[in-house]
Order: structure tokens, then C-alpha cells, then sequence
């Protein structure tokens, strides 16, 4: 009875938090669908752009696009961009009078829309099923606004803005096309890349204007007059857009380049890699002292008078005729936005860390850091008082949110690469990660990696942690499932029977059994005493999405591709039966603490809410986004649920209000 009443009161007091609104922002509560009661995050970033009068930062992520003040980073407005498959906006640009917006998506079948920053509202959709959007361009009156896009091959679009007349369509006839398509600012060029060579397409006349001999490219970028491309790896080169010759090279990073953007007085432009790093070039090449720079076999020409500077450091005049290198240093993943001022003062980047910056282009110093947005969820984890949430995402940042205080403290455990899983103690102190081929223990409370244990070549896919917390399981690419004993930070056991990915792990509430699922089909569940197995199903044109023990480890339920859930009893190990009218496949799952009910996440952001005993839908509903649900955690007493979604935002809702 006491325990039932304490349990009531911390959920009171979770309800009565998750109302205020938040953590010291007001977007938490922005646009939230019914039975939610606060959003964490802000999604993964995609682009970023500054309004050209200077009043507006936009940046593009999956779960839409977000409105800055430029000068205070406030939150201004989230527009509301509506998904097109699995992601939403990715290339965005403003009008030349910073009131419009045009928005294109990555994925193919992306659409061109346009929306009012004022307003936050949609304008039109110029045009649906477009392509992977890759590049779009204002014309500096505003009048025209021009896209490249790939649909199998290069496309060029041009519209009328006013009336959204379709003004020119041009197709390229290319083959082993790449995922690297840029836009002159005059219109006139598109440039796309294959794996040994970058093509120059006229967009009027269709014709091809060069072809260049190049390695692989991750990104291509025009100078603003157009008459100059820079692209490449690590070594940048660059070409004459006219007559095709190569021009001096860029040489400086260590990592390959993911971004590169010139500044509008056309004298510098920035390149950011995937390691973090933005270097900022000078691009006026009269009077340079040049050098020879190897690169294999061949040498590139290369800026001599370089100069290296960090945020901390105080930064020496030199003279006006030497080429300058400056590395800004404080982001820690893969830069995925880069953006000048009009006046080409100040430097927008913004990194699969999570972080939005601002930076004086001059001096280098960061001006403005946003907090909040973040990579695909891939733990969730509530504290027994209900009071603290605990998240980590792929780009290796945890979040511990308080909503007592209303705050969130951010603990960067600076990943060598993603994490394509995580999970959480089950006493909240140590995080497992994984890393390609690795599985990383990290200390909470001293916030550093324990040692690293034995490295495999698999990918990490999957991982969970035995209700004592002595055991880690991971499954990986190609059918591989270890044990991990977490106190000597070495392999215990590796289980055999899967002949394809693991796609879910999962530990029995009383420790006593083991299962894994995987894309071959099969479902295995291990005696963890005996380490006897047995295969549960072998259906090889469905693999097993997920699945979960119920809270008295009595039951196992798997999820099928095709959506079929299916009721195991983990002591005779036979197959109890079905649940009735499924469609789609789950991409997690997880019981309720009284085990009466399971919810399933589903593409399209459905959540699925089922009555075990009944085995029948006991309620849906829609987060809004197009991302799956990676995750759930529910409150002590099963009355909050916590989802966890592939495009970096957390949804905490209220099941009271849903279940009216």
C-alpha cells in the first residue's frame, strides 16, 4: 500500500513537471499531437542557412524546420515541414527578402515547397516526387527559383515563383551517378560526380560541358561568380568552370570533407569535415606563393602561407596578401551545415553532435552555441522516482533531463563514429555503446570509457544488459551474438545459430533467459544456465524485427516483418498464438509494467498500444513525424510512456488522456 502511494505521488509530480514549459525554452511544448505532453529535441540537423538580412538562422531536420533569432538564438517557430518517407527537409534557401523559404527533401520522391518564415505557414508546393533534392537557387530578384535533384539521373527544375509555373525541366543521361549534385548561383551549371570523374552539365541547353577526372568526391561547391568548383575528400581541388582546367588545391584536412561553402563577397569559403573540423581559405589567389603538395602518385599545387588558429587562441594580423588557413575546432562530429552572412562577417555550421554554432569569420572566436538538436535515439532510460530521463543518441551525446529542476545536462562521450546502439544499466550507471565493430562501456558518474574491450569486424546493432547488470549482449551484422562480462570487460560467450543480422536482443526479467531475433528469420532463446538453446521459428522471408520478454519473463512476444506478432511461453517453448489484425512491422517494442499491455512502434510514427490477454488493438495514435520509434520507457506505474524516434526527438506522453 505505502508503495503503491509513493509511486502515485512521483507520477504526480512527473505530470505536474512535464507541464511546465520548458527547460528554460518554449519549444518543448511547440505543435505537440494529442496526448503528448512535452517534446525533448529537435532532431537531427540537416542544412542550415542565415535570412540574407541577418535577422534569421533556419535549420532543416527531420522533424522540421526551426526559426532562430540569429543574434540570440531564441527559438522564433518550427515549421511544421510534412514528411516525405523517412525524412523531411534537407536543402533549404532564402528568399533575397528573408520572408520565403524553399524547403526540398533528401529522399527520392521529395517534393519543392515553399513557406512564409513570418507566418509558419506553407506558401504552395511547387512540385511532388521531384527526386532527392540536392541544391536549390533564388534568383537575386526573387522571381525564379531553380533545383537540381537526382531521380536515377541529374534533373534541373525552374519555376515562376509567383505563379509556380514550371519553366524549364532538363534531364542529364548519366550513369553510376553518386550522391553529390551542386547548382551554380548562376543557374547555368550543374555539377554532379561518378567515382572517377565530375561532370558539368549546361542546364539550358543540356549539353555536357566538361568532364573531370577525379577520385571519389564527397561534396562539390561553386564560387560565387560561378567560374570556379571546389569538391573532394580530404586533399580539395579545384577547376575552371569554363575551360575545364585544374586550379591550385587545398590541403589541410585529415578527414574527408562533408560541406563546403563559399562566403558572398566571394574571398573566403569554409570546408567542414567528419571529424568536426571547419577550415576557413582564403580564396583570393593573386599574389600566392604556391607549393607542390603530393597526393600519391601525382602533386597538386597548394597555397603556401598558411596559418593555423583555434577558437582559443588570439589571432595576429597578417599581411592582406597571404593565404590563410583557420581550423574552428569545437565540434566533435560530422559537419552538416555551412552558412555566411550577407555580409560574410559571421559562419553558421551545424554537426551531427547536436550543436548549432555561430562564428566570427575574422577572428574565429564562436559567437553562439544552440543546444537541443540531436541524432537518432537509441536508449531511453526513467529513474525509479520518475523524476529524471536519461537518452542517448547515435551522435554519442547522453541527455539527462530533470524535470524537478526543469533543466538538461548533455555529457558528450566524443564516439570515434556513431553509436549504432546503446543501452542503459540497469542501475543507470554505465552506457553501453556501439561503435561499427566495438562495444564501449562508458561511466556515468565519472564520465570516461572504461577500458575497451575486444574489438570484432561486425557492425553492433543490437544491445541490452542482464537485469544484474554483470552481462552486456550484443548482436551484430551477419548473424553474430556475443555476451560481454561487463566487470572484466572481455568476451564471455558468443552464441551461434543466426546466419544473418541481428536485429534485438533481449535478457529475461529474472536473468534466467536469453533471446536474440534476426533478419534470417529465426528467433533463438537460451537457457542462461544450461546455455542450452532452442529455435523458436525459421520463417527465412520474414525476418524477426523485434521482441520482448513480458515483466514476469513468462512470455516472449516476436515481430515479423510483415507485422505478425506472435505469443511464446518461455518454459515449453511452444507457440501460444497470435495477435489479431496486425499490419506492419514494429521497430520496437516494449511491455508496460504490469505486462497487460505492449506498444509497438511503426513507420510513419504510429504507435501501437495492444492488450496481451485479448490480444487486440487497445489504442493508436500518431506522433506527427515520419521517423520510427527506435524506443520506449514507461513510468513506475505505466501511466507516462516515453517514445524514442530515428529522427532524434523524445515524445512523453500521457496514456490517462489517450485511453479516454
Amino acid at each position: 500500500m505505502i508503495k503503491s502511494y509513493v509511486v502515485k505521488i512521483l507520477v504526480i509530480l512527473l505530470l505536474n513537471a512535464i507541464n511546465v514549459v520548458g527547460f528554460t525554452q518554449d519549444y518543448t511544448q511547440w505543435n505537440l499531437p494529442e496526448g503528448a505532453k512535452i517534446r525533448l529535441g529537435k532532431g537531427r540537423i540537416n542544412d542550415v542557412k542565415f535570412a540574407p538580412n541577418g535577422s534569421k538562422l533556419a535549420v532543416a531536420t527531420d522533424i522540421g524546420i526551426w526559426i532562430y533569432d540569429a543574434q540570440t538564438g531564441k527559438e522564433i517557430t518550427r515549421l511544421k515541414v510534412q514528411s516525405h518517407g523517412g525524412h523531411r527537409s534537407n536543402t533549404i534557401t532564402f528568399s533575397p527578402d528573408s520572408i520565403t523559404l524553399a524547403v526540398g527533401n533528401r529522399i527520392l520522391g521529395g517534393s519543392v515547397e515553399l513557406w512564409d518564415t513570418n507566418t509558419g505557414e506553407r506558401i504552395t508546393v511547387l512540385k511532388q516526387n521531384v527526386g532527392s533534392i540536392k541544391a536549390l537557387v533564388f534568383a537575386p530578384d526573387g522571381r525564379i527559383l531553380t533545383c537540381a535533384s537526382l531521380l536515377g539521373k541529374v534533373e534541373y527544375h525552374m519555376w515562376e515563383v509567383a505563379s509556380g509555373r514550371e519553366m524549364l525541366h532538363f534531364i542529364a543521361p548519366q550513369e553510376s551517378l553518386l550522391n553529390v549534385l551542386t547548382l551554380s548561383p548562376d543557374t547555368q551549371t550543374v555539377v554532379s560526380a561518378e567515382r572517377d570523374k565530375v561532370i558539368l552539365w549546361d542546364t539550358f541547353t543540356g549539353e555536357l560541358k566538361h568532364t573531370l577526372k577525379f577520385s571519389t568526391s564527397r561534396t562539390l561547391a561553386f564560387s560565387v561568380d560561378s567560374k570556379t568548383i571546389v569538391g573532394g575528400e580530404t586533399t580539395l581541388r579545384s577547376w575552371d568552370t569554363e575551360s575545364g582546367n585544374e586550379l591550385p588545391g587545398f590541403k589541410g584536412h585529415t578527414r574527408a570533407v562533408e560541406r563546403i561553402t563559399f562566403s558572398p563577397d566571394g574571398k573566403t569559403f569554409a570546408s567542414g569535415d567528419t571529424g568536426g573540423n571547419i577550415i576557413l581559405w582564403d580564396f583570393d589567389f593573386s599574389n600566392q606563393e604556391i607549393d607542390d603538395v603530393a597526393d600519391g602518385d601525382r602533386k597538386l599545387t597548394s597555397p603556401k602561407h598558411l596559418r593555423s588558429l583555434t577558437d582559443s587562441k588570439d589571432i595576429k594580423k597578417e599581411k592582406k596578401n597571404k593565404q590563410i588557413d583557420r581550423t574552428l575546432t569545437r565540434h566533435i562530429l560530422p559537419i552538416k551545415g555551412l552558412d555566411f552572412t550577407a555580409d560574410s562577417e559571421m559562419l553558421a555550421s551545424g554537426s551531427d553532435d547536436g550543436t548549432l554554432k555561430v562564428w566570427n569569420v575574422d577572428t574565429g572566436k564562436e559567437l553562439l552555441t544552440i543546444h537541443g538538436h540531436t541524432g537518432s535515439v537509441k536508449a531511453l532510460k526513467m529513474s525509479e522516482d520518475g523524476k529524471m530521463l536519461y537518452s542517448c543518441s547515435s551522435d554519442g551525446v547522453i541527455r539527462m533531463w530533470n524535470f524537478e529542476k526543469n533543466t538538461e545536462q548533455l555529457v558528450h562521450t566524443k564516439q570515434p563514429w556513431y553509436a549504432f546502439a546503446s543501452a542503459f544499466s540497469n542501475d543507470g550507471k554505465i552506457v553501453a555503446t556501439g561503435c561499427w565493430g566495438e562495444v564501449r562501456l562508458w561511466d556515468l558518474e565519472k564520465q570516461s570509457f572504461y577500458d575497451l574491450m575486444e574489438k570484432d569486424g561486425n557492425f553492433v546493432v543490437a544491445l541490452e544488459f542482464s537485469p544484474d547488470d554483470t552481462i552486456v549482449a550484443s548482436g551484430h551484422w551477419n548473424g553474430k551474438v556475443r555476451l560481454w562480462d561487463v566487470k572484466k570487460r572481455q568476451l564471455y560467450k558468443e552464441l551461434d545459430g543466426h546466419t544473418e543480422d541481428v536485429n534485438n536482443v533481449a535478457f529475461s526479467p529474472d536473468g534466467k533467459k536469453f533471446a536474440s531475433g534476426s533478419k534470417d528469420g529465426t528467433a533463438y532463446l537460451w537457457d542462461l544456465e544450461t546455455m542450452q538453446e532452442t529455435h523458436l521459428l525459421l520463417v527465412p522471408e520474414r525476418d524477426v524485427k523485434t521482441l520482448a520478454f513480458s515483466p514476469d519473463s513468462s512470455i516472449l512476444i516476436t515481430v515479423l516483418r510483415d507485422g505478425t506478432m506472435q505469443i511464446w511461453d518461455t518454459d515449453t517453448h511452444q507457440h501460444i498464438a497470435d495477435f489479431a489484425n496486425t499490419r506492419g512491422a514494429a521497430s520496437a517494442m516494449k511491455f508496460s509494467p504490469d505486462g497487460r499491455t505492449v506498444v509497438c512502434g511503426h513507420a510513419g510514427g504510429l504507435i501501437r498500444i495492444w492488450d496481451v490477454d485479448t490480444r487486440s488493438l487497445r489504442q493508436e495514435f500518431r506522433t506527427g513525424n515520419a521517423g520510427s520509434q527506435t524506443n520506449f520507457e514507461f513510468s513506475p506505474d505505466g501511466k507516462v510512456l516515453v517514445s524514442g524516434s530515428f529522427n532524434g526527438s523524445i515524445l512523453i506522453w500521457d496514456l490517462e488522456k489517450i485511453f479516454e
